[in-house]
């Protein structure tokens, strides 16, 4: 199997092979739009106006395009918007995702930071890690230890109920 070089998008000034390649494209594009609606069960329809065609190409059929069309119109305007995605929103919504992603991981970041220092304040001399910290890092470390104190006292206390059944 051999694989696909990346395809260069730009404008194809060779006459010819611009009207080749319409030919195949549209050809392929109305074949996905087939297996959707196969696949997935739903309506849809495809309309390709070519300048060097008089008649568009139209899949299904004109019915059935225009009669998709009219469902899509008889929605609310709301519900019409409501999985309408342009470039510029659909590149926001991925923005938003990888910052949200972003976020998440320096917090999780963050917490591993300190908990190592956590622990080499415990392994080394606790006034000398402590020294090379701040105000809000000393902070951080204090509720770090609160968090695996309490974690480590109920862990003792759901080991001693479960040795020692109540009668």
């Amino acid at each position: 199997m051999t694989t696909r070089r990346k395809l260069q998008l730009s404008f194809i000034a060779n006459n010819r092979a611009r009207k080749a390649t319409l030919r195949k494209r549209k050809g392929g594009l109305v074949k996905k739009m087939h297996e959707i609606t196969t696949l997935c069960g739903i309506e849809g329809c495809v309309i390709i106006n070519d300048e060097s065609d008089p008649q568009p190409t139209v899949w299904p059929s004109e019915e059935g395009a225009r009669r998709t069309i009219e469902r899509f119109k008889s929605l609310s305007i709301d519900e019409q918007k409501k999985r309408m995605v342009n470039q510029e929103s659909f590149t926001q919504q991925r923005l938003e995702k990888i910052q949200e992603k972003i976020k998440k991981q320096r917090g999780e970041n963050r917490k591993k930071e300190v908990t190592l220092t956590m622990y080499q304040s415990m392994c080394d001399n606790p006034l000398v890690v402590s020294s090379t910290l701040n105000a809000n890092e000393c902070e951080e470390v204090i509720n770090m230890l609160s968090q695996h104190i309490m974690e480590m006292n109920l862990a003792v206390e759901t080991m001693a109920s479960s040795s020692n059944p109540l009668p």
